[in-house]
């Protein structure tokens, strides 16, 4: 359903209806129940420590993550280069596909989470007072100033892990349901993984799917109305560098 909702065009009112309700229920429950944080965060803190942190497999996951991202822009460039300099298009890797996925990174893990971060400025778990820090809890979306950087609303990690479903735009239409099975709950793991280290709250990494998912519903149908635009673009780009016409 989430593959339908983000990348076909009818009914795209009633998506963005559905999509924004169902933010407003999200963020309702972790504003009047913020209490579900401090539940779900002690629930992983045992004997003094958020263990996970100390866990070699779930840091080398958290690592993983974090290099993947690197890897994936290289990848991306190189799928540009490969489309602009192949005798025929390649359609199954058109540029405005990778422009969509550079842009959802851009826009969701970049500009709108770093931003939130530094306005909200929300204190991580493993700082509060409750467990064993110095600093007071603030509920989602509370202005709180108790973090001058590298704060904890929205998650980084689990804005960019969301992002990732944007790569299922290179997978053709028959397989794609079938690899979002697969493809989701591992996104899900690794945004969870930084709850279980004591890094963020749950509200920081589902409220971090919810924005992303936004950015992305909110991109495709641009970036899709572009596409033969964008294609012809590249490969009027790269037509003096291919060894011969097409």
């Amino acid at each position: 359903m989430i593959l339908r909702f983000l990348y076909q065009n009818p009914h795209i009112v009633f998506r963005r209806h559905l999509y924004v309700y169902s933010l407003l229920a999200v963020n309702a429950l972790f504003i009047v129940s913020p209490q579900v944080d401090l539940i779900t965060s002690r629930y992983f803190f045992k004997h003094g420590d958020f263990s996970a942190s100390n866990s070699p497999a779930w840091v080398a996951l958290r690592d993983f993550h974090r290099v993947s991202q690197c890897w994936l822009l290289a990848a991306m460039l190189v799928l540009i280069g490969f489309y602009a300099l192949w005798r025929r298009p390649i359609l199954s890797i058109a540029p405005h596909k990778v422009l969509y996925v550079l842009l959802t990174f851009a826009l969701g893990p970049g500009i709108v989470t770093q931003s939130l971060k530094l306005l909200i400025g929300r204190a991580r778990p493993r700082h509060l007072l409750e467990f064993g820090g110095s600093m007071n809890f603030t509920p989602a979306w509370q202005m709180a100033a108790t973090c001058s950087k590298n704060c904890s609303f929205p998650s980084g990690e689990g804005a960019a892990a969301a992002a990732m479903l944007s790569l299922l735009i290179f997978v053709p239409e028959r397989w794609r349901v079938m690899s979002a099975a697969i493809f989701i709950p591992i996104l899900m793991l690794i945004s969870m993984n930084r709850v279980f280290m004591g890094a963020h709250f749950l509200s920081d990494v589902v409220i971090a799917w919810s924005l992303v998912v936004g950015v992305m519903l909110w991109l495709w149908p641009r970036i899709n109305a572009k596409a033969e635009t964008i294609d012809r673009w590249v490969r009027r780009k790269g037509q003096f560098l291919r060894p011969r016409a097409d």
